[in-house]
C-alpha cells in the first residue's frame, strides 16, 4: 500500500522530548509565578501538572489547590510555554538530525500534537521547519482541548480533512499515538527513539521504525 499524506507527532518524533530533570524544576518555577496572585501549590501537584493530565484530575487539582481550574490549566500551559520557548532558544529542544529526510516526500505533511499549538508552531518557526509542514493540530491553551488529545482522533480526522487525503501514514512515539492512527483508520508508525526504545506498547503498530528515514520509505512502499 503506498500513503497520500505523512502525519507526524511533534515531541519525540520531529523534536527531542526535554528530560524531567530539566522541565520539572524550570516549570515549578514559572508556575509559581503564574498562580502568585492565588497562592502557592505543592511540589507533588506541580510535577503533576508538568505531565499529562485528564479533565477529571484536572477538576480534582483544582479542589486540592483552590485554583479554579480553567485558571490552573492556563497557567499550567503558559508556564509550559515559556519552558519550552526557552528550552529552544537554548539548544536544549531542538530536531532530531534524521528530520532533514522530510524534506524529500512529496506528499503533504501535517503534524498531529497533544503540545500546545503556539509551542509547535514556534519550534517549527525557530528551526526553520515550517514550510515543510502543509498544517499543524494541536492544543489550544484551554481545559476543552483536553478532550481531544490522542488517543482521541479528532486532531487526526481534521487534519486528513483539511489536506483532503484518505491514506495518510501516522508517526508517533506512544501508545496514545498508535491508538489514535488506530481510531483514526490509519496505519500507524511506532518510532523507537533513544527515550522509549525499551517502553512496551500494547497497541500494535503496522510498523517500527528507528529513524525519520525509514519512516520516508515506508510511503511509496520500498521497505516493505
Amino acid at each position: 500500500m503506498s500513503y497520500d499524506a505523512l502525519l507526524l507527532d511533534f515531541d519525540g518524533v520531529v523534536v527531542n522530548v526535554l528530560p524531567d530533570d530539566q522541565r520539572v524544576p524550570a516549570f515549578r518555577e514559572q508556575i509559581a509565578e503564574q498562580v502568585a496572585e492565588h497562592g502557592t501549590i505543592d511540589a507533588d501537584v506541580v510535577t503533576e501538572l508538568s505531565h499529562s493530565v485528564t479533565p477529571e484530575r484536572l477538576e480534582q487539582l483544582s479542589d486540592r489547590t483552590g485554583v479554579p481550574a480553567e485558571t490552573l490549566w492556563q497557567a499550567r500551559d503558559d508556564a509550559l510555554a515559556t519552558v519550552l520557548d526557552r528550552a529552544g532558544a537554548e539548544g536544549k529542544k531542538a530536531p532530531f538530525e534524521d528530520v532533514h529526510a522530510l524534506s524529500t516526500v512529496t506528499h503533504p505533511i501535517g503534524v498531529v500534537s497533544n503540545n500546545q499549538h503556539r509551542v509547535v508552531e514556534s519550534l517549527s518557526d525557530r528551526f526553520d521547519l515550517t514550510p515543510q509542514f502543509e498544517t499543524i493540530r494541536a492544543r489550544e491553551p484551554h481545559p476543552n482541548s483536553l478532550h481531544d488529545k490522542k488517543p482521541e482522533p479528532t486532531f487526526l480526522h481534521d487534519t486528513a480533512r483539511e489536506l483532503g487525503v484518505e491514506t495518510a501514514l501516522f508517526v508517533g512515539d506512544k501508545e496514545t499515538d498508535i491508538r489514535a492512527g488506530q481510531a483514526a483508520g490509519m496505519d500507524t508508525v511506532l518510532l523507537r527513539r533513544e527515550h522509549n526504545a525499551t517502553i512496551p506498547v500494547e497497541a500494535e503498530p503496522t510498523y517500527e521504525a528507528t529513524s525519520l528515514t525509514e519512516v520516508v520509505s515506508l510511503l511509496d512502499g520500498s521497505a516493505r
